[in-house]
């Protein structure tokens, strides 16, 4: 399913939607201008190298393990999907991922801190949208995300992957979040004392 926004007319029937399948597409979620913000802030971030080359699941990307500019939209965006999946949410934590040419997303499930994840796509520079392929209720799910546009999907459950990236680079957002009321409430701020703290656990 994809909806153009979140509102609360709708919220109870995206919520519905995303306990039955899994997962729900909300378009044009971060307004154009707040991509490109968000994306200036990254070059500047990246002039000074800040960003590690790959990390366990993608070795030909840059990576970040909660930047403040993620961290922050983290926060921001938390009632926002809580009212998308119709539930309370406690973030866990964000991380970045800036995908170049040649990179390729094995097929995988995250752990408990993922257990209600978005993916937003915040920029890419490739001659066609790059797919994210999920499974969902034994079928397999093509995803496509232009930029300001999430992907809302239970992280833990649903089997997801990317094949090899034809273009030079995608800016690529994880925010992860728990149910305040479910079995994995213990992971909020992903057991760190508050958000932007550094990670335990370097991976999404």
């Amino acid at each position: 399913m994809t909806i153009s926004s979140v509102t609360r007319r709708r919220s109870t029937q995206c919520g519905r939607l995303f306990e039955k399948n899994g997962y729900v597409v909300v378009t044009q979620l971060i307004p154009p201008v707040m991509c490109d913000y968000i994306s200036e802030n990254i070059k500047v971030l990246e002039a000074n190298s800040y960003f590690p080359y790959g990390d366990i699941q993608v070795e030909k990307a840059l990576t970040a393990a909660s930047p403040f500019v993620t961290e922050t939209l983290l926060d921001v965006m938390t009632p926002t999907f809580s009212q998308a999946v119709n539930c309370d949410l406690y973030p866990t934590y964000s991380y970045l991922r800036i995908y170049l040419k040649g990179a390729h997303l094995e097929r995988h499930q995250d752990r408990p801190s993922c257990e209600v994840s978005a993916t937003i796509t915040l920029s890419y520079d490739s001659p066609y949208v790059w797919p994210l392929y999920l499974e969902s209720n034994g079928q397999t799910i093509e995803v496509l995300l232009e930029p300001g546009d999430a992907l809302i999907y239970k992280g833990m459950e649903l089997p997801h992957w990317r094949e090899t990236f034809d273009g030079e680079r995608q800016v690529q957002v994880f925010l992860h979040y728990v149910r305040q009321n479910g079995n994995y409430s213990e992971y909020k701020f992903d057991k760190r004392p508050a958000l932007g703290h550094q990670l335990t656990q370097p991976s999404p």
